[in-house]
């Protein structure tokens, strides 16, 4: 794991110092090495410059259009024979690669077996090799989390990639003279040739719904987010970026009635594939955790690394399992003691962080900084401490449940098109008994007939009437300037309308689109920011997510039980108690008393420059009304306000 950047003129020479400005910005990503790269796209030239040669007098050298940077975090052979940029023997083929290739032993195998001779036991060396053999197709191989940019010298080429799903980031400029990159945005601004504005249009999604509607847009003005799945090239003679699609997940759309043999069939099925993920990501030269909130996801790959560790000794993991949870005791959302059945089970050692309001005020400006862009609650300070935890007691790399809801049905919401996927396929006896066992779901019958009407509502209502039903729900929210608001009104319809009619679809979405993609980008902030490689088993291990969207719908849930399947494979893995657990909570915090304890100290951060965008003296003379109307649980509506003032300042924009 690691962090790479890169700048790329099409016409003149570039100074080496905006390079490594770059590269420092990202220094948290890799503090074990670090290293650089020139190249001449006319002349051929190509100068490699070590860590060791930065103070030297040529090591500035301003010859050169392209520069590739790049910080090691050393997890897989930690020798300097892991130098990123990795060169082949030849010498026509660099790269420069941030992530974790979990099949890279059975790969170089295949390697070895046409010839291929390695110097190291890296997985950065099977990945270059693998372009080298197969191109772009090398892609398919793949199973882990990615992003890398490859010189290639023989076509004159820059060629890179992002994993599947959106694991590991990549953020690019392009315009006609330039093409930088990099893992973070607060390295690409570094980049004197980008201006620091904001994008409005996403500042206005994140002000009234949280997240962005472009999946592609950030907040910063011309930084655009390389898509999951996809591949770019960017010929050097030209100057022309090719940007393309390597991979779609397919999903099963077939309503089929359930079959108890055929359930029996897929949950041996996800479970072993569940051991293969894990097993496949505890492959490290260095130590090994697992974060651990106490709910299904987290719980089930502890009790997995510890059936793994009777088989036989981890080295990696060590006699005890190291784990960590954040807690909050004497509260509704403390989980501790769900969290201390699995440690007791487990024998495993547990760390515990506290996370207080004064703790979270102290920390605001450098997590806000961490994560790049403003984020969706203060859940994401719960995971920044629990990183800084891991951190603390010597761990590199963490593994975590990340994706679990998304493709195992953990929310609320997925209740909704799984009803309508019955209603539609008129399955009545299923139908009937879903609504009977409704005391094993999240929800009480009365909430989820509440949902459903929610859900008939958006499916059949004309579009006109409910756009103007969500205008006048985001028009409660009245300090938003009015020409902004007026100006980008239209984006609110941007997804807002859709209400799936299958399970399986709305699955999809969460996990290639929405949900997902923004929670990897937290969890990569978070755990990089503390130096630490966090690797998610639910969320990229291609042969256990390609398994689960191929099985129909109505084995997902299954007599009010979401997350049927992955309850049904951990039996006997993890605790009983944990296994039927009807709540969700995960690394929820504390948020209306932790900002009502604080927000006299927040008043600093709205001011007059945040008047394009809403009223912060409008908040100001409304204080303590403000905070007072706040949801006393859950996620609050002020934090997008704290959150965009905040990073605002911290980025100077």
């Amino acid at each position: 794991m690691c962090g790479i950047c890169g700048i790329v003129s099409k016409n003149n020479n570039i100074d080496f110092e905006i390079i490594r400005r770059m590269n420092d910005a990202l220094s948290h990503r890799g503090p074990d090495d670090e290293g650089f790269l020139s190249y001449n796209s006319e002349s051929g030239k190509i100068k490699e410059v070590r860590k060791n040669d930065l103070n030297s007098p040529d090591s500035g050298m301003n010859e050169f259009n392209l520069y590739a940077g790049h910080r090691r975090l050393s997890i897989i052979d930690t020798s300097d024979s892991g130098h990123q940029p990795f060169r082949d023997q030849s010498g026509k083929y660099y790269l420069i690669y941030n992530g974790e290739i979990y099949n890279y032993i059975e790969l170089k195998k295949t390697l070895t077996d046409k010839g291929y001779k390695f110097s190291s036991h890296t997985d950065t060396e099977v990945l270059l090799y693998m372009y080298i053999e197969y191109g772009e197709n090398c892609l398919q191989y793949l199973n882990g989390m990615w992003s890398f940019v490859i010189l290639d010298t023989d076509k004159n080429i820059l060629f890179g990639s992002r994993d599947r799903f959106g694991v590991k980031p990549f953020y690019y400029f392009f315009d006609r003279n330039f093409f930088i990159f990099s893992s973070e945005i607060k390295s690409l601004i570094q980049a004197p040739q980008i201006r620091r504005e904001i994008n409005e249009g996403a500042a206005f999604d994140y002000l009234t719904i949280g997240r962005m509607t472009d999946t592609q847009s950030t907040v910063f003005k011309n930084v655009i987010e390389l898509k999951p799945s996809s591949y770019f090239t960017l010929n050097l003679n030209n100057f022309a970026l090719d940007i393309r699609g390597y991979y779609k997940l397919d999903f099963n759309e077939d309503w089929e009635n359930f079959d108890e043999s055929k359930s029996e069939s897929y949950i041996s099925g996800i479970r072993n594939r569940i051991f293969d993920a894990v097993d496949l990501r505890l492959r490290s030269d260095v130590k090994v955790g697992t974060c651990l909130s106490g709910g299904v996801d987290s719980s089930s790959i502890v009790c997995v690394i510890n059936s793994l560790l009777s088989d036989h000794k981890i080295e990696q993991v060590g006699d005890l399992q190291k784990v960590f949870t954040s807690a909050y005791p004497d509260t509704a959302i403390d989980e501790t003691n769900w969290a201390s059945m699995v440690v007791n089970t487990t024998k495993s050692e547990w760390f515990r962080t506290f996370p207080k309001s004064n703790e979270l005020l102290e920390d605001l400006e450098k997590l806000v900084y961490a994560q790049d862009v403003p984020f969706g609650s203060t859940t994401i300070y719960s995971q920044y401490r629990v990183m800084k935890l891991a951190s603390e007691n010597g761990i590199k790399v963490l593994l975590d449940g990340q994706g679990g809801d998304e493709l195992f049905t953990g929310y609320v919401y997925f209740l909704r098109p799984f009803y309508n996927e019955m209603i539609k396929n008129k399955d009545i006896s299923s139908l009937i008994n879903e609504f009977r066992n409704t005391d094993n779901s999240p929800v009480s019958k009365k909430e989820l007939i509440k949902g459903m009407l929610m859900s008939f509502a958006k499916l059949s209502l004309p579009i006109s009437l409910k756009r103007k039903l969500f205008d006048l729900k985001v028009k409660e929210n009245s300090y938003l300037n009015r020409d902004f608001y007026a100006e980008h009104l239209s984006r609110l319809e941007s997804g807002r309308f859709i209400e799936h009619t299958g399970l399986n679809h709305a699955l999809y979405e969460q996990f290639t689109k929405t949900s997902l993609t923004e929670l990897l980008k937290y969890e990569d902030r978070n755990s990089m920011n503390f130096s630490i490689e966090a690797r998610t088993p639910f969320a990229d291990d291609i042969n256990l997510i390609e398994y689960v969207f191929g099985i129909p719908s109505s084995y997902k849930i299954r007599n009010g039980w979401t997350k049927y399947l992955l309850r049904e494979s951990m039996k006997g893995i993890i605790p009983e108690p944990i296994r039927q657990r009807t709540d969700k909570l995960g690394f929820a915090t504390p948020e209306y008393h932790w900002l009502n304890d604080i927000k006299g100290d927040l008043k600093e951060y709205f001011n007059s420059g945040l008047d394009p965008y809403f009223s912060a003296s409008d908040i100001l003379k409304n204080w303590d009304t403000v905070f007072t109307n706040q949801s006393k649980s859950g996620f609050t509506e002020i934090w997008k306000f704290i959150n965009f003032a905040i990073w605002k300042k911290v980025y100077n924009l």
